[in-house]
């Protein structure tokens, strides 16, 4: 019996060797940054795009003036919900988010519609560009209009290997992917994290890339700055899966092999 004991724990030993060898070997591929030298302190940056406004979208807007008649010329969305379509193809759903934000609704066709300057093209702006556009037909009605404009309904998706995945709204109209996978609690042990997909949606055509965040050079990709509606998808090493599903199979069997074992040596020892 004390030789079959004496084996047992060295089947153990053995087993949690491997174990750790194998958790070493795939800890070279988790680190973020690989190739950023510890001396260097500056990376430029890739641009922000400026977002272009695209349908369904929802929009915050306000134009105010010296004149008290500019809220009621042009209305205040910032304190009663509108929806605005301008087209006439909105569904149910789409009306109600609108109504949840506050804002203006661009519809399939890309106008808004607002009181007094009526349906507007928005398809394609950005909102810097319709800020411009709504101050000149404004100033028709007031005197120095002042137009402030924003996305509400900015959000991404992050998805895959992930702590939490989901969709996360974005205030500022501004988030890079890093901040994105942070909302999503970071990436699993097992994520890919050389081969990340950003899905984007431009126009008619759906655009992919694939970024490598073991590297510095992922800060210089346009698509570090994620888009309106930008989905992140984080695709999950299958042979690590694999060899982690293995190990816990094997070291449960194995326990329960040594458990068994050792009760026999206690009751008839």
């Amino acid at each position: 019996m004390y030789k079959i004991f004496s084996r047992c724990k060295f089947l153990f030993a053995f087993m949690l060797m491997g174990y750790c060898f194998s958790s070493c070997v795939s800890y070279k591929n988790v680190p973020y940054f690989q190739d950023l030298d510890s001396a260097q302190v500056k990376i430029a940056l890739a641009q922000v795009q400026p977002q272009i406004v695209q349908p369904n979208d929802v929009l915050s807007i306000k134009i105010t003036s010296l004149s008290t008649e500019s809220n009621v010329l042009f209305g205040d969305n910032m304190t009663e919900s509108r929806v605005s379509g301008g087209g006439g193809n909105n569904n149910n759903n789409n009306n109600t988010n609108a109504m949840q934000y506050g804002g203006f609704l661009v519809s399939e066709t890309g106008d808004i519609t607002l009181p007094t300057l009526g349906k507007i093209k928005v398809l394609g702006l950005t909102t810097a560009q319709i800020k411009d556009t709504l101050a000149t037909l404004a100033s028709q009605y007031v005197k120095n209009p002042t137009v402030t404009i924003r996305i509400l309904s900015f959000k991404v998706s992050v998805t895959g290997d992930v702590a939490r995945a989901g969709t996360f709204p974005v205030s500022n109209e501004k988030i890079s992917i890093l901040e994105a996978i942070a909302l999503a609690g970071d990436l699993r042990v097992t994520a890919r994290r050389e081969n990340v997909l950003v899905i984007r949606q431009h126009g008619d055509e759906m655009q992919f890339a694939r970024l490598d965040l073991r590297s510095k050079k992922v800060f210089e990709s346009p698509y570090f700055y994620l888009n309106n509606n930008d989905v992140v998808y984080v695709e999950p090493n299958i042979k690590r899966l694999e060899r982690n599903e293995n190990l816990y199979q094997n070291t449960t069997i194995i326990l329960t092999v040594l458990t068994t074992i050792s009760l026999l040596i206690y009751r008839f020892r």
